[in-house]
């Protein structure tokens, strides 16, 4: 009756240890996954914004932040800053390598209640990037496709605060 038992309890405790192994193993990756966007398409000092929105920001000194999220297939990261003139402007940066400026893909695209518009993808930074300005903070779902390359963003769901603020520091007068 005792070695049943043993056997029993020491498949029991064997069963804990590698589950709760396993358990580690699983939270400790997403960790280290969620943390390597930081860093995505080797980029460097990108904060979380808010992390469980996957928004990032930089801030650089002498310069206006930028904010950023990686899209979940990790084939893009769409950008958005704040110029001086206090326009935002938007990017998407393709994970696709290309020659420093060179214009890879264009069309035109015809619309009844606008004028034809040409949309290229430009390399920057040695990275395919497609862009767009906008006079006030977008508030609508930002997608299309250039070329071979599609994108989706839902911009309205991004928080442009420290952007704003930082664009209304910068140019404020003391009086």
């Amino acid at each position: 009756m005792t070695k049943p038992l043993i056997f029993i309890t020491g498949f029991i405790m064997l069963c804990v240890i590698v589950f709760a192994s396993w358990s580690t193993f699983e939270t400790l990756w997403r960790f280290n996954h969620k943390n390597n966007e930081l860093t995505f398409m080797g980029s460097s000092g990108w904060q979380w914004h808010n992390k469980s929105q996957g928004l990032q920001i930089k801030r650089v000194d002498g310069y206006l932040p930028a904010m950023r999220k990686v899209s979940d297939s990790k084939e893009y990261a769409s950008l958005i800053s704040i110029t001086e003139s206090g326009n935002y402007r938007g990017f998407i940066f393709f994970d696709q390598n290309c020659e420093e400026g060179a214009i890879v893909s264009e069309r035109v695209t015809y619309s009844a209640a606008e004028p034809p518009k040409l949309e290229v993808l430009h390399c920057l930074h040695g990275k395919l990037v497609y862009m767009k300005n906008w006079t006030t903070a977008p508030t609508e779902r930002w997608r299309g496709r250039v070329g071979d390359f599609e994108f989706d963003e839902a911009l309205n769901e991004w928080d442009f605060t420290p952007l704003q603020q930082a664009y209304l520091k910068s140019v404020a007068e003391l009086i």
